[in-house]
């Protein structure tokens, strides 16, 4: 391009190097621009919740002890309607169809997206669904991200990285704490600071919280907390335990979860109505829950903002500041905690929309602040402060559930300003993360991508096939053989062209068969081949379309232990198109793995980089 002339030379890189600033300050105005976004969004949001919840909350008021078992059914079938009807991906918590759209289109996600996913999840919270906000407003800052990436037509690259600030960016205005989400994105949807430009991500994260916290005062921050410490370094060991304890019940809580999911997908009813039947389950839990607050004299911290409601319905922020504050008895931190889990399975396993983070966290405080009183009340000396168990029990619980364990240190201390249990921090989140892993390999985000056949492994997507289509793969032009063609003569073709699959096409130009070399060769002898292909052939061959996923091929393949298909014109069914083997299976896949680590798109036709691949 630039030939051997120094000046043009010099002129070219000079170019590049403005096109690279200029591309750079497009990325950090697009990050500004959706951190602000993001932050906005949080405050609408949040003051949405807050709209609906005083509405929701006058029905039991108004109609007596029932209505609470009412109250989550007419949230659910709002939200059930608006997102079966239009955005299903707007349904669930939010994190793992980020994820999905990540990895497995170039971070794309549909305009719509956002906007349902606000309306739809602040019905489900505000009715009293067990959910947190997180997960809506990560998914609608990635949604932003995403829109001002297609808007100005980014490259795969630069659009991921809007994603992961849109996400970072929506965490952090829901915690106030900017270094925290700005981790959590790059943690959940990356894996690796390399990946992508972390300076844009914590940019967005900043200028969230500073528009959060500008326009929603001091009631920006989730969480409050006394200042606490450690009492003694021999603490830290009933801190490394109950890490221990909470990464085992955190992988616990993840099964109920996806069993309670796969309860309802496989349930008889329409798309409609599962969320409905999940809400009047959540209300028959919170129902029961009301009778228990007063069996165990549980009061929560409620706002004018943030009217009651039962302990195991909404985000649950009223039960975790209580048990910060030490206010909760022992049998009701137990109880509830337990019950958070089943509650928020109802909700958003049956297809609510709402996030998984904030009840994860209640799960955390309830148990550990109820190990926290034991521990006090057994060694008083060693463990003076039993609410700091309530504490470091949440960052332990989600550290174990998420796998997200450099999150869960920095976010705690953001969000009460208390940095004095760093120790306990590092070690209990530590302890939970190591046994959490160990006892299931996929968080709580990418177990539900597992289910549905998609594997993520820190931001890479390995099950790569799924991203490649027959189109891009298929042979277009094969050698063919006649049906009439003898065993003789095409054993003749396999050693010009060797290969050991051909189609069969008659003299009309119709597919008719398959036939493979082992056939040809396993019917001649010594005698000579008297056979003819129509007679090898194998006419019940396997048949795919141009847009069929090549995973789905694959998988198709093993299923008849077969090593080709054929393609056929969708607008005559008789005629071939295209012809795949197992070869160009696993081209496929050596280049969906390359492009993806290059944040490229797959090449139009694979099959001509064969030469390329070997």
């Amino acid at each position: 391009m630039t030939g051997d002339n120094p000046e043009k030379k010099q002129t070219y890189e000079q170019w590049l190097k403005r096109y690279e600033i200029r591309q750079q300050v497009t990325l950090y105005v697009l990050a500004a621009i959706t951190g602000a976004v993001s932050g906005v969004v949080a405050v609408i949001f949040r003051y949405s919740v807050y709209a609906l919840t005083n509405v929701f909350s006058n029905v039991p008021r108004q109609v007596g002890f029932l209505g609470w078992i009412l109250v989550p059914i007419l949230g659910s079938a709002v939200s059930s309607f608006l997102t079966t009807r239009y955005a299903p991906e707007a349904s669930g918590h939010g994190v793992p169809e980020v994820m999905e759209a990540y990895v497995l289109e170039g971070g794309n996600i549909r305009a719509r997206v956002p906007i349902v996913k606000t309306i739809s999840a602040a019905f489900t919270i505000g009715s009293g669904g067990s959910c947190g906000r997180e997960g809506p407003i990560a998914q609608i800052g990635s949604g932003t991200g995403s829109a001002l990436a297609q808007m100005f037509r980014l490259g795969k690259l630069e659009t991921r990285t809007l994603v992961v600030c849109g996400l970072a960016s929506g965490i952090a205005a829901t915690f106030s704490a900017p270094l925290g989400g700005a981790l959590f994105g790059i943690e959940v949807l990356v894996g690796e600071l390399s990946a992508i430009s972390v300076i844009p991500v914590i940019l967005a994260s900043v200028i969230s919280v500073a528009v959060a916290n500008g326009l929603f005062g001091e009631e920006a921050g989730s969480f409050v907390a006394p200042q606490l410490g450690l009492g003694s370094y021999t603490e830290l060991l009933f801190y490394f335990l109950m890490g221990l304890a909470l990464g085992v019940v955190s992988k616990i809580w993840v099964k109920i979860l996806y069993a309670t999911e796969a309860f309802f997908k496989n349930l008889k009813t329409t798309e409609y109505a599962k969320p409905v039947i999940g809400g009047a389950l959540l209300g028959l839990l919170a129902a029961w829950v009301v009778v228990l607050e007063s069996i165990f004299n549980y009061h929560g911290v409620f706002t004018g903002r943030s009217p009651y409601v039962p302990a195991v319905m909404g985000s649950g922020y009223g039960f975790i500041n209580a048990a910060m504050l030490g206010g909760v008895p022992i049998l009701a931190l137990v109880t509830f905690g337990v019950l958070k889990m089943f509650a928020t399975a109802f909700s958003i396993g049956s297809g609510g929309s709402g996030g998984v983070f904030a009840p994860t966290l209640f799960v955390g405080a309830g148990l550990g602040g109820a190990l926290g009183l034991v521990l006090n009340s057994l060694a008083p000396e060693i463990a003076p402060h039993p609410t700091a168990y309530a504490l470091v029990g949440m960052a332990a619980m989600f550290a174990g559930a998420a796998h997200v364990p450099v999150t869960c240190i920095v976010m705690t201390m953001e969000m009460t300003g208390d940095y004095a249990l760093i120790l306990p921090l590092m070690i209990a989140v530590s302890s939970s993360y190591i046994v959490g892993s160990a006892v299931m390999e996929e968080s709580i985000y990418t177990e539900k991508l597992r289910l549905r056949g998609i594997n993520v492994k820190k931001g890479l997507y390995i099950d790569a096939l799924r991203s490649v289509k027959v189109k891009q793969v298929m042979t277009t032009n094969p050698t063919t053989l006649s049906p009439d063609m003898t065993a003789e003569e095409a054993l003749h073709m396999l050693t010009l062209t060797h290969h050991t699959k051909f189609p069969v096409v008659d003299s009309e130009g119709r597919i008719v068969g398959t036939v493979i070399a082992e056939a040809l060769e396993e019917r001649c002898d010594q005698n000579g081949c008297a056979y003819r292909v129509k007679d090898l052939m194998d006419t019940d061959f396997l048949v795919v379309d141009l847009d069929t996923p090549m995973d789905e091929v694959l998988h198709r393949m093993m299923e008849r232990k077969e090593g080709h298909a054929v393609v056929l014109d969708p607008r005559d069914r008789t005629k071939m198109i295209g012809f795949l083997t197992k070869t160009d299976v696993f081209r496929a896949y050596e280049w969906a793995i390359a492009m993806l680590k290059l944040g490229a798109p797959a090449p139009e036709n694979l099959s001509a980089l064969g030469d390329m691949v070997e």
